[in-house]
């Protein structure tokens, strides 16, 4: 079964989840990597500069790309890994902030008897994590049957909020 928590987060919002989920010893693996990266472990002090990543709790599964521009470089395989892809909210053109999302496959595909299941340390990240947005980022109005939780900074600076996508419907923040 997958998470996916749907999300608002200012960069003073993604400063202060990456020194809560300091403690965890998570790594940051970007999407794409060349065969033998090393993975720095997540800190207060670090930088996100794609607009993508994975934070990785334990061992990860990758696959080489065989075509197009990423031809030869390595990427993460998702379900199998222990790891949660973070798409961040980035404003677009016009100044708006896109949303962005958590996904994790907390469940091991095929029989978990003999794969053993996810491993614990991941499972604590994302229960952490689950958590940590629903006690402290606030909901939005649903759109289209979807609610997303908006950061505690997001919502003090009034920036114009949207759905990600070509067609993103303007989102506000509930109470």
């Amino acid at each position: 079964m997958a998470l996916e928590i749907r999300f608002f987060m200012s960069t003073e919002d993604e400063r202060e989840l990456l020194r809560r989920l300091e403690p965890l010893r998570l790594e940051l693996w970007p999407v794409f990597t060349e065969a033998g990266f090393s993975a720095p472990l997540v800190t207060a002090q670090t930088e996100l500069s794609a607009p993508a990543c994975y934070l990785a709790a334990g061992d990860v599964i990758g696959y080489p790309i065989k075509r197009g521009k990423e031809r030869g470089r390595w990427k993460i395989d998702e379900v199998a890994s222990p790891v949660i892809y973070f798409l961040r909210s980035l404003p677009d053109e016009e100044g708006e902030l896109r949303s962005g999302y958590f996904w994790a496959e907390t469940e091991a595909a095929g029989d978990n008897a003999r794969t053993g299941g996810k491993p614990v340390p991941f499972l604590r990240a994302v229960r952490e994590l689950q958590d940590m947005i629903k006690a402290r980022y606030r909901k939005s109005s649903p759109v289209r049957g979807m609610t997303y939780f908006v950061g505690p900074a997001t919502a003090r600076i009034g920036t114009p909020l949207r759905e990600e996508g070509r067609k993103g419907e303007p989102v506000r923040v509930y109470r």
